[in-house]
């Protein structure tokens, strides 16, 4: 049987330095200096939660303009984490064997083109995939399913033969409303008790315990 698996980046291939917390205050700094409303935002909403707040009270003209904005300021602090960030141990071991093994893999980032491209090139896991999709290939970020659901076209498969892998709580809530099974690492900022909780069908402690998870056979 065929199965396929996407994975996020940061936190789940490699590690990384990104600073959601001064991010997210610059996104709604910015949000604020345009004259928008930002009540009910703050520290805990994530990126595509602003944008859609900012959608539903700015007009459509100003808000594209601010969305371009925020991918920019997205991009100086994702390239600004990359400094010193490293493949996870095992990571490019187990993608090989994965791929050897005939599995389909991929890649679903809220990430921008430059930094997926830029962390993925220093960790010696360029040309392992079959398809990058970030945020700029898709009209909402997760939690959304949008991604999901396009790579989910892409291979061809049913939902169910389709694995994500990453490591927060947003990367649950999106394979759940894809329909797709989701294994949570838990090399990232939330321990596997909170993920479990999210609703994780399998909460692992390293890559290198992905292989049984999918159930594949080397070819």
């Amino acid at each position: 049987m065929e199965v396929a698996s996407i994975f996020d980046i940061d936190g789940t291939l490699v590690t990384t330095n990104f600073d959601a917390q001064a991010t997210r205050r610059a996104l709604l700094a910015e949000l604020s200096s345009r004259g928008a409303d930002i009540t009910g935002l703050g520290m805990g909403t994530p990126t595509q939660g602003i944008l859609d707040a900012a959608r539903a009270r700015m007009g459509m003209e100003d808000y594209e303009d601010y969305r371009k904005k925020v991918f920019s300021i997205l991009d100086g602090f994702e390239l600004e984490g990359m400094a010193g960030s490293t493949p996870f141990p095992g990571a490019h071991d187990v993608l090989v064997e994965l791929k050897a093994a005939g599995v389909r893999l991929g890649v679903v980032t809220n990430s921008g083109r430059r930094s997926a491209r830029e962390a993925l090139g220093r960790s010696g896991l360029t040309g392992i995939f079959e398809f990058t999709l970030t945020r700029e290939d898709t009209r909402a970020m997760k939690p959304s399913p949008e991604g999901l659901i396009e790579a989910v076209s892409i291979v061809s498969l049913t939902p169910e033969d389709v694995y994500y892998v990453g490591d927060s709580p947003l990367d649950v809530v999106a394979a759940k409303a894809a329909g797709v099974k989701m294994v949570s690492v838990t090399t990232g900022n939330y321990s596997a008790e909170r993920l479990r909780s999210e609703g994780a069908d399998y909460v692992i402690a390293s890559l290198s315990q992905l292989v049984p998870v999918l159930g594949v056979q080397q070819k």
